[in-house]
């Protein structure tokens, strides 16, 4: 069936009220208390500002496979050149 969770460690899953893991010394409730959560889920730049300064690894993907190519990249190459867009999310 197309869209189910077909995982079984995922069955019975609610998005929108995570269970904790059972090896974890914390709630979520615990978490999301934490001033520590606060601080890292509240934004630190408005609309227009620049982003921090930073320097990835560049990789070659030709191979279909990531493979250090011992250059870096910043993101400060791409200022008045293109539009950046950075995606971070968890696959855990």
């Amino acid at each position: 069936m197309t869209g189910s969770i077909t995982h079984p460690s995922l069955t019975g899953m609610d998005p929108f009220n995570p269970a904790t893991p059972p090896d974890s010394p914390l709630t979520m409730q615990d978490v999301l208390a934490s001033p520590l959560y606060r601080n890292l889920s509240t934004a630190k730049l408005s609309v227009g500002d620049s982003a921090f300064p930073f320097t990835l690894p560049l990789l070659d993907l030709s191979a279909g496979m990531p493979r250090a190519t011992g250059k870096t990249i910043s993101l400060e190459s791409f200022r008045g050149v293109k539009p950046v867009a950075l995606i971070f999310g968890s696959y855990t």
